[in-house]
């Protein structure tokens, strides 16, 4: 994971900040992927201002603009790599998928927000395709959830922190 994320960053301008879009919400265990990724990139040392949505302070429908836009207004330069769980066929449960481009967060559950991001990581935490996906995303397994967020953000850490000796940099 740390690789392509390596990658995609390199396909974008140079930036002087790397910032992670951790969406979700700590009320629904799969929907908790985002916050719990933001925990563990805080545990391992990730500037405070650099991680929006931990289980803390959420980065969910009711904020996720307003924050996101604040932080734009105030580094414009910064790279954005959203990360954000989704429900998917029975067969890709617990992937993680890393592509170019944001995400649309609530997409999943039929929520329209803005697309958030440079990159996105998404984990497939539970299957789809009912009427009944928000009850879904509420019945998924904290273990799987908590497995993801713990690869995602070391992942995450590994691709952005040259200290490490890896070919990533917090400045892409």
């Amino acid at each position: 994971m740390a690789e392509a994320v390596r990658r995609d960053l390199g396909r974008l301008a140079p930036a002087s900040r790397v910032v992670f879009a951790c969406v979700g919400t700590d009320r629904s265990t799969g929907d908790a992927l985002g916050p719990l990724v933001g925990e563990r990139l805080r545990s391992l040392g990730c500037p405070v201002e650099d991680v929006l949505g931990t289980l803390a302070d959420p980065l969910h429908a009711l904020n996720l603009e307003r924050r996101v836009n604040a932080l734009l207004d105030a580094a414009p330069e910064a790279r954005v790599i959203a990360v954000d769980a989704a429900l998917g066929r029975e067969a890709d449960v617990g992937t993680l998928n890393v592509r170019g481009g944001g995400i649309r967060p609530g997409l999943g559950v039929g929520k329209e927000l803005d697309e958030v991001g440079h990159i996105a990581v998404t984990a497939t935490v539970n299957v789809s395709g009912t009427d009944m996906d928000a009850q879904v995303l509420q019945s998924t397994r904290l273990f799987l959830v908590q497995r993801l967020a713990q690869s995602i953000g070391l992942g995450l850490w590994l691709a952005t922190n040259p200290d490490l000796g890896g070919a990533g940099s917090r400045a892409a």
